[in-house]
């Protein structure tokens, strides 16, 4: 059996022959014992992580959750539906962990603000990264992350708490994504560039390297971004320009 380790993240790192992290594409993400999993969210992307985690990692999904007015059935897929406000009573902090599958709504803003709920009442996050995912030893990512296949996140890179990363999406060496961000399928970071906390990167857009994206930008797909960006703001085309109206006032994000 090959040797495994732990970096500072907890996550398993597989060792080679002579005793050195070895890159590899899968396996990288797998804490030493299996949780008990309650998923945030109550819709497609919900159903997705939950069975991404039961059928690519060595955890339990034992319910989903989302806010008492949402929560208008008993159940979600084959796992009971639990009032948030509740879920104390069902499944405690100190019984279970919790991974929010909520998207980019609110320029990321929702999922924030349930990530700091979470936190505030005891809750641990866990992270996942696919198997299929492109990772190397030392990754730096924090909690509450969802890496998944195709994913390719560069030596050197760091990733912040509560981002996605989607299918064949590239975080390139040096290059820094910021806490609470989105990045689409096929969305590329260049090497050391920087996206800004609650940041949304659209389907294929491109980040030049050594950009600086701001805070609670959003960059629309198929957008390139070669000049660094200022808050708040929407950003489209080849070059990417900034949009009159703010990004906290788009609908359906």
């Amino acid at each position: 059996m090959t040797p495994r380790d732990a970096d500072r993240t907890g996550i398993e790192v597989p060792l080679d022959t002579s005793g050195r992290p070895a890159a590899r594409h899968s396996g990288l993400v797998s804490p030493f014992a299996p949780r008990n999993v309650v998923i945030f969210g109550a819709a497609e992307f919900a159903a997705l992580v939950g069975y991404l985690i039961e059928n690519d990692s060595p955890h339990r999904v034992v319910a989903h959750t989302v806010d008492r007015p949402w929560c208008t059935q008993p159940n979600f897929g084959d796992h009971p539906l639990i009032p948030f406000e509740d879920l104390e009573q069902h499944h405690p902090p100190e019984a279970s962990v919790l991974l929010l599958a909520l998207g980019g709504r609110g320029v990321n803003g929702l999922r924030a603000a349930k990530y700091e709920a979470a936190r505030q009442r005891g809750y641990e996050c866990m992270s996942y990264v696919s198997s299929r995912a492109i990772v190397w030893p030392n990754l730096q990512i924090g909690d509450n992350c969802i890496i998944c296949d195709s994913a390719n996140v560069n030596p050197f890179a760091r990733i912040g708490n509560n981002c996605i990363l989607r299918s064949g999406s590239l975080v390139s060496h040096h290059a820094v994504v910021g806490d609470h961000c989105f990045l689409a399928a096929g969305a590329i970071v260049a090497g050391s560039a920087r996206v800004g906390e609650r940041c949304f990167i659209g389907l294929n857009a491109t980040i030049r390297d050594g950009i600086n994206v701001a805070a609670r930008c959003f960059i629309g797909a198929g957008a390139v971004v070669t000049a660094d960006t200022e808050e708040n703001g929407i950003y489209l085309g080849v070059p990417a320009r900034r949009q009159a109206k703010p990004a906290d006032q788009l609908e359906g994000c």
